[in-house]
């Protein structure tokens, strides 16, 4: 413990998770449960943009190239973050042509980040990804049970392998965890209306294309 004090180990961010319950196969922080239900939810890269951040929610379902700095300077940036209603916490990906290790640090970033919010008292609801049927026995790990979870499709609809992953995850993760509210950012899918506890809003690329769409 003594290292999270010395200043030539802090790159390593030991403080982050200090405190909290660490569980499961690669010990991630384990997550309070929440109720929230976000409205007028919008991404990291447009939070300057908006003249009251107290009525919106703000998400990361963005490229990782626009908010990867948010890691290195966590502590500054969630300062900047406090007038927003809510978070829906980091969603640092989990992609096929990653090693299996940068799949397991980018999840564990984002429990990390979900812990950090919630110590600090934000309204936070938290993220859950998988790239295949192989990390499901420890990528849903931390997430609280019986809570509002965050999911996007984004990316995910182009294929049919990739549409067969995201139905094959939020199958398991409704098995392993019982969400009482899956909040998908993206479009909707008819194979998940059997679920009572699903809702969408849209993606910043949803959002940007209603916007052109509508001439503003």
């Amino acid at each position: 413990m003594q290292k999270i004090y010395d200043k030539k180990y802090s790159i390593f961010k030991l403080d982050y998770w200090q405190g909290a319950k660490l569980v499961g196969k690669f010990l991630m922080p384990k997550l309070a449960p929440n109720q929230f239900i976000p409205e007028n939810v919008i991404s990291f890269n447009e939070r300057k943009s908006v003249s009251k951040p107290e009525k919106h929610w703000l998400d990361f379902f963005i490229d990782d190239c626009l908010y990867e700095t948010f890691w290195t300077y966590l502590k500054s940036r969630i300062k900047g973050l406090k007038k927003f209603a809510g978070i829906i916490s980091t969603d640092y990906s989990m992609l096929p042509e990653m090693l299996p290790g940068q799949r397991i640090w980018n999840c564990t970033r984002n429990r990390i980040v979900a812990y950090c919010l919630q110590k600090k008292g934000f309204n936070v609801i938290p993220v859950a990804s998988w790239c295949s049927k192989e990390d499901f026995d420890w990528c849903f790990d931390g997430l609280p049970e019986k809570s509002s979870i965050a999911i996007s499709s984004n990316g995910c609809l182009s294929t049919p392998y990739g549409r067969k992953t995201l139905l094959t995850g939020v199958e398991e993760l409704q098995r392993q965890k019982s969400p009482s509210k899956i909040i998908i950012c993206g479009h909707s899918l008819a194979e998940l209306e059997k679920y009572d506890n699903i809702m969408y809003y849209p993606s910043f690329s949803q959002r940007m294309d209603e916007r052109i769409k509508n001439g503003k």
